[in-house]
Formats: structure tokens, C-alpha cells, sequence
């Protein structure tokens, strides 16, 4: 798998992206959950845009089982090469994330791998390893795991998707070359807002 297709399955990246609808909407609150680059360690930065797109399905279970009301995504990153952290922002009409958590719940602990493919017809098949992740400071309504791509060039990427009522936030981290610092994630975490 390349590089590039981690992110390209895995990501919506951007500073400050965001779509959906009007401002006056109660779902537009998907950017009021967005972190900053300030919440993590010293010399973290804004990172570049790939766009919104986001669909995943991990060890049986869609992260995104409708189209959100809005949406929202940033990337932060230590350097040009990474590591990367990306924070992703779904709110839905309807309370769809309390089930999606707890079917991720259900489905990890049995789980060791899962092969994913990105939206588009010609897009490239990745495999990825799955294991149990603990992130120091996240809610009770959250749920996380590691996951490693197979090939050539794995990479690493711990990620946690926590519920804010109606809103599905997921934060992954991940290096191209090591194992990513659990400190990152556990920052992201903890400054997200009050969830609830």
C-alpha cells in the first residue's frame, strides 16, 4: 500500500474545512467541536486539505451509516513527513453515533484485521491489522483501537471516535515510519469540548 492511501481511506483532511448546512442550523455545530493546533505539543502545526470525503467500514462496522446534516475536518502535523494527527466532525440528524460506537464496541475484541477500499471504482484495496487501544483521558462514550496497514510501507495509526450527542468525533494519529505517541491523542482528547 502507498503512503498516500492511508489518508485517501482513512481522512478529511484540512484546516478549517467544513460542509453542510446554514449556520442557522442546529447541526452546524460540527465546527464548535474542532480542536487547535495548540493543544498539542510543541512544535505542532496546521497541516494541508484533502478534501471532506470519509466513508470506512472497520471489522464490519460503518463509521458514517448516513450522510451527516455536517461536517468538518482538520490535520495537524509535527513536520512535513508527519507524525499526522487528523480530527474528523460528523453531526447527524438523529443519534446514529450512539450505535456506532457501540457496535465498534462489539466488534473489536473479535476482530483482527479488516481489508478497506476507498469510494471510487478504481480505487486500491488496503489491508489493515486491528488491536485493543486505551486512550488515557477519553470519555466513557468513546471507543478506540490501533490499526496497521500490510505492505511495503505500513503505517501506524491509533484512532478514538468519541460521541457528542448528536456528532461523531474521531481523532486519529498515526506516523509514516514509527508507532505514533500515545501523548498526542491523549492531548486531542482532552481538549476536545465538553461532550455530552
Amino acid at each position: 500500500m502507498g503512503v498516500a492511501l492511508l489518508p485517501a481511506l482513512l481522512s478529511a483532511c484540512g484546516s478549517g474545512t467544513s460542509a453542510g448546512s446554514p449556520a442557522d442550523d442546529p447541526a452546524a455545530r460540527s465546527s464548535d467541536l474542532l480542536i487547535t493546533s495548540d493543544a498539542l505539543p510543541a512544535g505542532w502545526g496546521d497541516s494541508n486539505s484533502q478534501g471532506l470525503d470519509y466513508r470506512l467500514t472497520v471489522c464490519g462496522v460503518d463509521l458514517e451509516p448516513e450522510t451527516p446534516a455536517r461536517a468538518s475536518s482538520l490535520r495537524f502535523s509535527e513536520g512535513p513527513f508527519g507524525p499526522f494527527l487528523e480530527q474528523h466532525v460528523r453531526v447527524y440528524r438523529t443519534d446514529v453515533i450512539a450505535d456506532v460506537i457501540a457496535d465498534l464496541r462489539t466488534a473489536l475484541p473479535g476482530c483482527s484485521g479488516y481489508t478497506a477500499r476507498g469510494t471510487r471504482p478504481d480505487s486500491p484495496t488496503a489491508r489493515f491489522t486491528v488491536e485493543p487501544l486505551t486512550v488515557k483521558g477519553a470519555p466513557p462514550d468513546s471507543v478506540a483501537w490501533r490499526q496497521t496497514s500490510r505492505g511495503r510501507l505500513p503505517v501506524t495509526a491509533d484512532v478514538v471516535v468519541v460521541r457528542s450527542g448528536d456528532a461523531a468525533v474521531t481523532l486519529m494519529s498515526y506516523a509514516l515510519r514509527d508507532t505514533p505517541d500515545p501523548a498526542v491523542l491523549a492531548r486531542a482528547v482532552a481538549a476536545l469540548p465538553e461532550v455530552g
